[in-house]
């Protein structure tokens, strides 16, 4: 099953613009493409189109593709040119069709197979991921580090609840959590359900505040609808869920996440005090008025009434500003390698008596599949935010031996889902790498 990474602010990336887009014959991105074939001339007005500053739309798309192909080719098209300039490493022609070994801007590796028929027009496009070979725990740091982004992973082992670094770069750098922080708004939950002031049975209602910032899988509720605590924080952790975090939040009231930061050993739990709520977050970061560079030039206690302001008001999204990143204002949650894994084994330690179904909402989704002989146990979260990716798994091999691994990478400008299966893809093959029993 894929993982729960939550796009939580959507892209507007106007993906039916009405006007094909301009030519660009004499452009060059890599190896020359010839256009003497009608496979190769398809060829060269894809890469043409992925890397005009003009949308992938529809109309655009009919000038290339079949009818029946124009839906999918621009779905496809439009993902590659968020991702853009796209190069070329090379080219395969052969009998009416091509494939193009491209490079996205970051590095990654991927082929674009297509096929003309007989007028000339692709009625077959495929996009597939070339993987990263990872044999070492070096080849990680030299994928990691080819695409330009700000980054860190880390490989732990846990005992009695003590994390213990294997393998891992740039650990202690704080960086953006993206959905991630969800963890320590579910600690809070534990912590709560443990001393008896909160059930997993009671109920939150549902508001208009809350379905503002969006819902995965609760968003058919309307305002004053009921939700369960166990219900929103399964979907807070396996679908991302942000109406079910803000909830959650005004649930345990003032000073309950700051606690458990505190509580999961957080590096600097006061740089989160107090802690945002989705809805202040996304104000600050995506909303309107644009408060971004007031956020950055202001101090602590100014972030803190700026946080507070935004609750008089709704939550509008910019539309100009809702796919680009707000880390760079330092608009996001923050923790270090260190304290993803620190946070988890805390979680994993709250999760007994009456906060036991922790265990088992963390690993409802476990967001990567691995050999369950191997991994019997399959804790995760991760996050996506723009420029932002974020993965995290707590797994027990079959010794009974936990680990945890985690990734977070911060980019100045979005990256499509291709940065996901492709950070997915060095995930699964660092777990190859842990001596497991």
């Amino acid at each position: 099953m894929p993982v729960a990474v939550a796009v939580v602010v959507a892209l507007a990336s106007g993906c039916t613009n009405t006007t094909a887009p301009a030519p660009a014959a004499n452009a060059s991105y890599g190896v020359p493409i010839e256009v003497n074939t009608p496979q190769g001339l398809r060829a060269k007005q894809t890469i043409d189109m992925l890397n005009s500053e003009w949308p992938i739309g529809t109309v655009g798309v009919r000038t290339l593709a079949a009818p029946d192909q124009v839906n999918g080719v621009t779905s496809a098209m439009g993902n590659l040119w968020l991702d853009r300039p796209i190069t070329v490493e090379g080219i395969d022609i052969g009998a009416g069709q091509a494939t193009l070994h491209v490079l996205t801007s970051y590095g990654v590796a991927q082929d674009i197979s297509l096929r003309t028929n007989d007028e000339g027009l692709v009625d077959r496009f495929e996009v597939s991921l070339k993987e990263p070979e990872i044999k070492t725990w070096g080849d990680i740091d030299t994928e990691l580090s080819k695409t330009g982004a700000r980054y860190s992973y880390q490989v732990s082992k846990v005992d009695d609840g003590k994390c213990s670094k294997v393998a891992g770069a740039n650990t202690d750098l704080s960086l953006p959590l993206a959905s991630i922080f969800k963890l320590y708004v579910l600690l809070a939950v534990a912590d709560a359900v443990t001393a008896g002031t909160l059930e997993w049975g009671d109920s939150l209602t549902v508001t208009e505040e809350a379905k503002a910032v969006g819902s995965a899988s609760l968003s058919d509720l309307p305002p004053g609808a009921q939700v369960s605590v166990r219900e929103a924080a399964q979907e807070m952790i396996s679908a991302s869920d942000n109406m079910a975090t803000d909830l959650l939040i005004a649930r345990l009231g003032p000073g309950a996440v700051e606690r458990a930061l505190v509580a999961a050993g957080h590096h600097d739990p006061a740089s989160m005090t107090p802690f945002p709520t989705m809805h202040e977050l996304f104000s600050i970061g995506w909303g309107t008025p644009d408060l971004r560079e007031q956020w950055k030039q202001a101090t602590p206690q100014g972030r803190a009434l700026l946080l507070e302001q935004t609750n008089s008001r709704p939550f509008h999204p910019d539309p100009v500003r809702t796919g680009t990143p707000a880390s760079a204002f330092g608009a996001e949650w923050y923790g270090s390698a260190a304290d993803i894994c620190r946070v988890h084994a805390a979680l994993q330690t709250a999760a007994i008596g009456e906060a036991a179904p922790v265990k088992d909402i963390l690993s409802a989704v476990p967001g990567i599949s691995l050999d369950e002989t191997r991994w019997p146990y399959i804790g995760a979260k991760g996050g996506n935010l723009p420029g932002d990716l974020t993965f995290s798994w707590y797994a027990v091999d079959r010794t009974g031996q936990p680990w945890v691994v985690s990734f977070q990478m911060n980019w100045p400008r979005f990256r499509s889902q291709t940065a996901a299966g492709w950070l997915l893809s060095i995930a699964d093959k660092t777990f190859g790498l842990i001596p497991n029993g």
